[in-house]
This record gives C-alpha cells, sequence and structure tokens, in this order.
C-alpha cells in the first residue's frame, strides 16, 4: 500500500468513488428482497461481488440489476385475454315452440390409468 504522494492520492479517490453496499442496503435501494437478490445472486442472474464470502454490491451492479429487469413498452395496448385461451361458450339449449329442451350428454370422465 503506498504511503504518500500520487499514489496514495489515487488510491484515495478510488475508494471514494467506489460505493459497496451489503445485500441488505442493495436491497432498500433497489426495493425489493434480500431474498429476492439472494437467489438471483446465487443463481448468477444478477451482478455482484463476492468479499469475505458475504454478497457485495457497486452502484454500477444496482444499475445493471435494473437495467435487466426492464421491460419494454408494448407496441399496441395490450389486451386482458392476450396469452390466455379463449373461453369456451355455453352451449344455448335449442328453443322449441312446445317448450321441450333436448338432454345433451354429458363429458366422459378420463380414467386413470
Amino acid at each position: 500500500m503506498p504511503t504518500s504522494g500520487p499514489e496514495l492520492q489515487s488510491v484515495q479517490q478510488n475508494r471514494d468513488e467506489i460505493r459497496i453496499h451489503t445485500k441488505e442496503e442493495a436491497a432498500e435501494i433497489l426495493r425489493v428482497k434480500v431474498s429476492w437478490l439472494e437467489r438471483r445472486a446465487a443463481a448468477r442472474q444478477i451482478p455482484f461481488t463476492m468479499l469475505g464470502g458475504a454478497y457485495r454490491f457497486t452502484d454500477a451492479h444496482l444499475a445493471e440489476i435494473v437495467r435487466l429487469n426492464e421491460q419494454g413498452a408494448l407496441s399496441s395496448p395490450a389486451t386482458p385475454a392476450a396469452g390466455r385461451r379463449p373461453r369456451r361458450r355455453a352451449v344455448q339449449p335449442a328453443t322449441n315452440t312446445s317448450g321441450f329442451v333436448p338432454l345433451r350428454p354429458r363429458p366422459t370422465a378420463r380414467k386413470a390409468s
């Protein structure tokens, strides 16, 4: 470790520029649960630094986490039924002038194999 001169000033400037957050601090900044950060870091889905056996996050890591989880706007407005199967229409009973409604068979139940 430099004890004086320009090297010491460079080290001190770098130390001031790099902010390292614990997982609790990072979770508070990102407004997520600590367990979410831990799971994502353990799965290597988000950037982090491992110091002393603990997850640490720099400001650059936090910015990258936000960038990785951004959702783009849709080009057209989303409909509530998007991605779902259409509902099956209810079978309308046939109308007879005599008031008689024909019966329809029940669906067969599948047997467990």
